[in-house]
Formats: structure tokens, C-alpha cells, sequence
């Protein structure tokens, strides 16, 4: 790497799954940016951060688990990501850290074409990954339920959102859902069990899985009959985002989704 290089980063644990070095690296290359995206795989958030001020890294793409730990680390994060309590991308400019959230525009994309208002929508989760969710559920004035495992969680998130925490899954088996969204990491990997019970999936329900890699979930989901949604969209979609905030210009996608997909494919059947 040449001296004027400039470094940028995703961070998270785990790490070696993701595919933003491969999306970021081809924008890059494309926009004659003379820059390189590493992959860190952290848990120690603060001693992340100070690395970021260091070396110095310009861009900083952050995932699970560090979206709402990275906040007070900061030194401004604007009010979108204020209001999410999440967030996603970390711009240094000249030693001046900034957050904002990315994530929210990338699930936009994803259900611009779903009308919400006053439906039924199951999201999975109650962490960084859901927040925005959440947050995008509010603005679309959908009825809001939200399941996890760590109950107070769910409540915190629906106290914040608008919205019903479930305690027990069963006690909605009767809700006509028309959206489920997973915004847990349940899927990550091939022995991980389903983040709900099968029964729940339908045919002519939509299931948005944030998880970009194929998923136990999507395979049922669509033997079900359920139209599903990978975060594969909503992935590249945050992503350009993140690029046009640093670089200060519109990022089009001539061909990234195609690329990351057929990675995606190629990594499928070496499994």
C-alpha cells in the first residue's frame, strides 16, 4: 500500500464473514479513490476507536456488536443516529470523529414498495441492527411487535419506538403479521436454529431478513411461500452511502449487488 494511501475499516466480531472490503474496495476502484478497507475484527470497542483517531482511518463501516457501544466514543453523531440510538458509519476528519446511520436508508430501499400503515410487523431483535428497523417502522406508522430474547430489551425498544414488546412468541401466534423482519444474527451460521418458529411463516407475507448471506430462514420462508427479502439491498444500498458521506458525491450502482452476489453464490457452493 503506498504511502498516500488512505485506510478504512469495517469493524465488528465476528468479522471474516463480511463483505464490505469486497463492495467498498470495488467503489474505490471504480471511482479512482486511492484508498483500501481492512477488516477488524474487535471486541474492545474503545481501544477501536482510538486505532481509528491513530493510523489515522478515514471511513469506519461498523456492525454487530458495536452499533450503540461506539456512541459515547464519539465526538458528534447527528441526530438521525441520535434518534436510532444506533450507529453504523464513522467519519474522521482530521481527528474529529462523526456517527451516523446508513442502515436506515438501506432498509428504506429495501420496503419502498411495501406499504406499512397500520399493518402488523414482527421484528426479531432488540440490538443495534433493530433499532433502526424500528426507527423506519415509526416513520411508516406500521403496528410494531418485537421479540427477543432479553425481554427488557424488547421493552426498551418498544418504550422508545412505539410499539408491543412480546414476552412469550406464542402469545402472537394468532397476529396476522404482514412482515417479519430478523434483525438478529441468528443465521450467520449454518447450525444456528431459526430466530422463530416455523408456523409463523406464511404464504403471502413478506420475511426481510438483514442478513445478506442465504439463511435457513429465506430457504423455509420461500418453501412457504413467503416473498423474502435478503439484506443483500439493503447492504450495498447503506453502503453507497457510506462512500457518498466520505468522498462527498452520488456512488451509483453500475454493478456492485451483481458482484457481491455472485461472491455470495461462489461461497454457497464451496459450502
Amino acid at each position: 500500500m503506498t504511502e498516500t494511501k488512505k485506510r478504512t475499516a469495517v469493524v465488528g466480531h465476528p468479522i471474516a464473514h463480511s463483505l464490505s472490503p469486497l463492495l467498498h474496495n470495488a467503489i474505490y476502484e471504480r471511482e479512482r479513490i486511492d484508498a483500501e478497507m481492512f477488516r477488524y475484527d474487535e471486541t474492545d470497542i474503545v481501544s477501536f476507536v482510538s486505532t481509528v483517531r491513530e493510523e489515522p482511518l478515514h471511513l469506519v463501516a461498523v456492525t454487530l456488536p458495536h452499533k450503540q457501544s461506539v456512541i459515547p466514543l464519539l465526538d458528534e453523531v447527528d441526530h438521525v443516529a441520535s434518534e436510532i440510538g444506533s450507529v453504523n458509519t464513522i467519519i474522521n476528519r482530521e481527528g474529529m470523529l462523526k456517527g451516523s446511520n446508513t442502515d436506515f436508508l438501506g432498509i428504506a430501499t429495501s420496503l419502498e414498495d411495501l406499504p406499512l400503515e397500520h399493518k402488523n410487523v414482527l421484528v426479531l431483535g432488540a440490538g443495534g441492527a433493530a433499532q433502526p428497523v424500528a426507527y423506519y417502522l415509526r416513520q411508516q406508522k406500521a403496528d410494531l411487535y418485537c421479540f427477543n430474547r432479553d425481554v427488557e430489551k424488547a421493552r426498551e425498544l418498544c418504550e422508545r419506538f412505539g410499539g408491543t414488546p412480546v414476552v412469550n412468541i406464542d402469545d402472537v401466534k394468532n397476529v396476522e403479521f404482514r412482515l417479519i423482519i430478523n434483525a438478529t444474527p441468528l443465521g450467520l451460521n449454518s447450525s444456528d436454529t431459526l430466530p422463530i418458529p416455523e408456523e409463523f411463516l406464511h404464504p403471502g407475507m413478506t420475511v426481510f431478513d438483514l442478513i445478506y448471506t442465504p439463511t435457513k430462514l429465506q430457504d423455509i420462508a420461500k418453501r412457504k411461500g413467503a416473498n423474502v427479502i435478503s439484506g443483500l439491498g439493503m447492504f450495498v444500498a447503506q453502503g453507497l452511502e457510506q462512500e457518498k458521506r466520505w468522498l462527498g458525491r452520488e456512488i451509483v450502482d453500475p454493478g456492485y449487488t451483481a458482484l457481491l452476489r455472485a461472491e455470495l453464490e461462489k461461497n454457497n457452493a464451496l459450502n
